[in-house]
C-alpha cells in the first residue's frame, strides 16, 4: 500500500510504510491512502501506529526486523518509481517524491560502546533505584548478547540480529543512566528544599 503525508503544508508522496515512518511522522500528522475518504491524523490508522511502534523500538515498521541503513539509491532499486504527482487532490496529492538520509548511521560489527554495568549499579545506589535496576539489567543484556553474537557456528543472520539486539539494548541502558541521574538530582533538590524551607 503507497501513503501520503502532509507534512509542513504540503502533500507528499507516496511512500511504503517504512519510508513513511522514516520521514519522521507524528501522531498528528495527517495521512492518506487507497481506501479512506479523506486524510486522517497517523494516530487514527492502526497500521501507521504499529509501524511507528516497531520504528521507534530499532525494528522495520513493516516486517519487524532489525533496521538496517537504507540509501535512496537502495530504495530506488527496491522497485519504487519517482513519480510527480500533479493534482493536489486527496487521491493524488501534488508533490515531488523525496527520500530522507538514513538516522541510523550506527556500525553494527563492532560492540556497542559506553555500556558499564559498574555506572548502572553506582546510579542505581546513588541516584535513583527503579529506573537504575533497569539499566542494570540491560547493560549486563547488552554485554551478553554481544557475546552471544561472537560464537562460533552461527549463521549471519543471526550475528546480525544478536548485535543489533545488543546495540539497542546499549541505547536503552543509556537512556536509563541518564533518566536515573536526572531523578536523582530531583529528589536530592527536593531534599534541599524541604529541609532549608
Amino acid at each position: 500500500m503507497k501513503y501520503f503525508a502532509r507534512i509542513d503544508k504540503k502533500n507528499v508522496g507516496p511512500f511504503s510504510l517504512s519510508q513513511l515512518v522514516e520521514t519522521g511522522i507524528r501522531p498528528s500528522t495527517y495521512i492518506w491512502h487507497k481506501g479512506l475518504p479523506d486524510w486522517i491524523p497517523a494516530s487514527e490508522d492502526p497500521e501507521v501506529c504499529r509501524g511507528i511502534r516497531r520504528y521507534l523500538a530499532g525494528f522495520d515498521p513493516e516486517t519487524g526486523a532489525p533496521i538496517h541503513s537504507l540509501s535512496s539509491s537502495a530504495l530506488t532499486a527496491q522497485g519504487e518509481s519517482q513519480e510527480d504527482y500533479s493534482t493536489g487532490s486527496a487521491t493524488q496529492p501534488h508533490s515531488v517524491r523525496s527520500f530522507p538520509e538514513p538516522a541510523d548511521s550506527t556500525d553494527y560489527n563492532i560492540p556497542p560502546t559506553g555500556v558499564s554495568v559498574i555506572m548502572a549499579v553506582v546510579v542505581t545506589i546513588c541516584c535513583f533505584p527503579l529506573t537504575g535496576f533497569v539499566a542494570i539489567f540491560f547493560a549486563m543484556r547488552s554485554k551478553a548478547t554481544w557475546k552471544m553474537s561472537e560464537q562460533e557456528g552461527i549463521d549471519e543472520k543471526t550475528r546480525s540480529i544478536y548485535r543489533h539486539n545488543s546495540h539497542n539494548d546499549a541505547r536503552i541502558y543509556r537512556m536509563m543512566v541518564g533518566i536515573s541521574f536526572f531523578l536523582g538530582l530531583i529528589l536530592v533538590g527536593l531534599t534541599f528544599s524541604r529541609t532549608f524551607m
